[in-house]
């Protein structure tokens, strides 16, 4: 019976593992202390950070984000999901600096992972790029800005 629990348990690992990394969104998985568990590809791309390099490092190490405008750092979402306990999303205006250094507007959230008894046992951090949707935003803006043209039809 044992070893069929072993198996079970094993087959259901794999499966969440498989299932994180077909999200089509960037995932990163962190234990209690903050060290990273898991990335699944589309975080691997972003951050520039393979799950081979990132795993048992600080997530703050290798989620660099910054406020757009001053170019501050900003709290991550990570740290105050585990101290509060509860979801958090991330504030507008938030670059992520991968690796490489190449800069990306993010929306993000983290939620806290919680083992059977409820104690809070890692987060689960997903975010995404919004470069495309920012420029679509600003041809938005430009074109209320200046209103429509002259157009006239002779």
């Amino acid at each position: 019976m044992a070893k069929e629990t072993e198996q079970a348990l094993h087959d259901q690992n794999e499966w969440l593992r498989v299932t994180l990394s077909s999200v089509g969104d960037a995932v990163i998985t962190t234990d209690n202390d903050g060290k990273v568990t898991f990335l699944n590809p589309v975080a691997e791309s972003l951050t520039g950070w393979p799950l081979a390099d990132a795993g048992g490092k600080l997530l703050t190490s290798i989620f660099n984000i910054v406020n757009e405008d001053t170019r501050r750092e900003v709290e991550n979402p990570d740290l105050r999901a585990l101290r509060e306990g509860m979801v958090v999303g991330l504030a507008n205006h938030t670059l992520l600096i991968a690796k490489d250094g190449t800069e990306r507007p993010i929306d993000n959230s983290a939620a806290p992972i919680r083992n059977p008894q409820g104690e809070v046992a890692g987060v689960v951090l997903v975010f995404r790029d919004i470069t495309e949707r920012k420029q679509q935003e600003k041809l938005v803006s430009s074109a209320l800005a200046y209103g429509p043209r002259d157009m006239r039809f002779e």
